[in-house]
């Protein structure tokens, strides 16, 4: 009774912080999409910008199978890595591996895609609204994907007797930072309620489109941490990242910053963005 009070108290706490860190991205969108609600084409598609992004998400997951197909896999040895070796911030929320759980975080994630559809469906220019949308899901996932490469951190279940046995031979166990399907959801997300507020402004669904994809995306980054495959700053970082891939993009398509000139363009060593005023 008292582990499963201290496991009820751990989702309890961690769906707090993450509807705490929803309610200030759904204003923070709101705000912003006030703005753009004036204009009666917010969004253009720009075949540099276009370009760009898609190369940089591509690049993260070439580079993610590069890694894969030059570097010998290590097999685990059975032997559980310490608990103690985790941090302070993550160990209290270190959990064992959930079937469950982790197919209802699929589950939770695909969901979250529903309503950033929802949201192409809705506006005045789908085609538009839906080449935004790949690109937002592909810089996403290509983003995460390349820092899952670098970083190389073990999943909370190694830590724990009964751990996941699946995907050992291709090392998934050491893909725990960032989360990708949290990554995933609140780029949904956040697209949704950007895109569709954009285009909607004033329509009574706004809200209730919002607060579904944030409340599905939360419910995701949570499932991830209690299904033993996520720690909490990976949940974290993976809610920063979607958050931040799914305002962008839409963001650097606005009608309005091209009326000022904006230039983007691929480097060999990057990419810059420049503003003529």
């Amino acid at each position: 009774m008292r582990k499963m009070s201290g496991s009820l108290s751990k989702i309890v706490f961690l769906l707090s912080a993450m509807v705490v860190f929803s309610q200030n991205l759904f204003a923070q969108s709101e705000e912003n999409a006030a703005i753009e609600s004036i204009s009666p084409a917010p969004f253009a598609l720009n075949l540099p910008l276009d370009i760009t992004i898609s190369a940089l998400g591509a690049a993260g997951w070439g580079y993610r199978l590069y890694k894969s197909h030059t570097e010998s896999a290590e097999d685990w040895d059975g032997t559980l890595y310490d608990k103690s070796d985790i941090n302070a911030f993550d160990r209290w929320a270190a959990q064992s591996y959930s079937e469950t759980l982790d197919n209802l975080g699929t589950v939770g994630c695909a969901l979250a895609i529903a309503p950033a559809l929802y949201g192409v469906y809705a506006s005045s220019d789908w085609i538009t609204t839906g080449v935004m949308f790949a690109e937002t899901m592909l810089f996403a996932s290509g983003t995460y994907s390349a820092l899952k490469t670098v970083v190389e951190r073990n999943r909370p279940y190694m830590y724990f007797s009964g751990g996941s046995d699946k995907d050992m031979d291709e090392e998934d166990y050491k893909n725990s930072f960032p989360s990708g399907h949290t990554t995933n959801a609140f780029a949904a997300a956040t697209f949704a309620c950007y895109v569709f507020s954009s285009y909607n402004g004033d329509s009574k669904l706004k809200i209730p489109v919002c607060a579904t994809a944030l409340t599905l995306a939360s419910a995701t980054g949570v499932l991830r941490v209690m299904s033993g495959n996520h720690f909490p700053s990976d949940v974290l970082a993976g809610a920063v990242l979607g958050s931040a891939s799914g305002f962008l993009v839409p963001f650097l398509h606005r009608t309005d910053l091209f009326a000022k000139n904006v230039e983007v363009a691929a480097l060999p060593a990057g990419f810059y963005a420049k503003v003529k005023f």
